[in-house]
């Protein structure tokens, strides 16, 4: 104790030395872990540099520039095919007042056009046809969540018709869309248990639809050619054609269905009765086959006159060629192809670009 009094300052300056060097301890370790993951970062580093100086096209000024001007072009390029993929509507915030008055004005549009382009529509004995929309048509309050989505679909199905319409096919038989509000639970209408798909690299939204409707092939190509050239994009899925024409043999009228074994006919004589017999059996007089002189009678001496048993067989006009049968005689033009209107049941999907991936494809 007495040495501890007398080097007092020695002892806390040990102490003091012991923290100190205990202190230096931890902070080296913990600098050391940094340190180790600094050189690990600057290694990688390191590796990349000697990659990318390696590497073909070097990341030179003039590559660099090449790199932003393609850059450039693909921007471009999306900027062009955008006007294909033209909102039907950009509607975001609509009241029940506004759907209502879209929803009424855009059926009596299609209406209206459906009568000038003189194609049919299913209309009920009640009242017009409305295109998917009876329950909103006779509601006046809708859930505000719906209101975006009805909204759409109405713009859409406008979009769709619009392209019937112009392709003047002869009647629209049926139309669905997928159910966005409780009410619509009808299968005449609507695609129970469809809902709209989200594309994971474009961010789209694919909206289904079904269609039907009545024509002959030029109006189903019409139809394609119309969804081709619409600015705003419809996608063709699926399309399933039902027809009842009937193909058969043509046979002309008055011809038989079989052709008949061919038979020989002997051409009409041009000869009297007694010529044909005396040509046959020769003539009374002399040279005849039963005159009373030779000449050829039975029994006087052989001649040679006409009717003689050796005298040369008459000779025979030329008749049709045995075994030959006439042509069937044409009454009319033949017909080659009756077409009648066929139904056809098209599977639709409508594009719609979202905002978050427009401004994705903006950058």
């Amino acid at each position: 104790m007495n040495w501890l009094k007398k080097n007092l300052f020695l002892v806390g300056g040990g102490v003091i030395a012991l923290g100190l060097l205990g202190f230096a301890v931890f902070f080296l370790l913990t600098n050391k872990q940094g340190a180790d993951e600094v050189g690990a970062d600057l290694s990688t580093q390191t590796q990349e540099l000697k990659r990318l100086a390696t590497s073909d096209p070097y990341p030179n000024q003039e590559n660099i520039e090449s790199a932003r001007k393609e850059q450039k072009k693909v921007g471009e390029f999306l900027q062009e095919c955008r006007r294909f993929f033209v909102p039907v509507t950009d509607l975001t915030n609509v009241d029940s007042a506004t759907f209502k008055n879209l929803l009424e004005t855009a059926i009596s549009e299609m209406v209206r056009d459906a009568e000038k382009a003189g194609v049919s529509l299913p209309n009920s004995p009640a009242a017009k046809y409305d295109f998917t929309f009876k329950p909103q048509r006779s509601s006046v309050v809708f859930v505000p969540e719906t209101l975006v989505p009805l909204a759409t679909q109405v713009a859409e199905i406008k979009a769709i018709c619009d392209v019937l319409f112009d392709a003047r096919v002869h009647a629209l038989t049926g139309l669905r869309r997928m159910p966005v509000a409780k009410e619509d639970d009808s299968a005449t209408d609507y695609l129970l248990g469809k809902k709209a798909t989200t594309n994971a690299v474009t961010g789209a939204v694919l909206a289904p639809y079904e269609i039907q409707f009545q024509g002959f092939t030029a109006e189903m190509a019409a139809v394609l050619e119309g969804f081709y050239r619409s600015s705003n994009c419809f996608i063709v899925r699926n399309i399933d054609v039902q027809t009842n024409v009937l193909t058969a043999a043509f046979t002309p009228e008055g011809a038989p269905s079989y052709l008949p074994y061919p038979t020989y006919a002997p051409p009409p004589s041009q000869l009297s009765p007694g010529d044909v017999m005396r040509q046959r059996y020769g003539g009374m007089g002399p040279g005849g086959r039963y005159g009373p002189f030779g000449g050829g009678g039975r029994y006087g001496q052989p001649g040679l006159g006409p009717g003689s048993r050796y005298a040369p067989p008459p000779a025979l006009t030329p008749g049709p060629t045995p075994g030959a049968v006439a042509a069937p005689v044409r009454r009319g033009p033949e017909t080659i192809l009756d077409e009648r209107p066929f139904k056809v049941t098209m599977y639709v999907e409508a594009v719609r670009l979202i905002e978050r991936a427009r401004s994705k494809s903006a950058k």
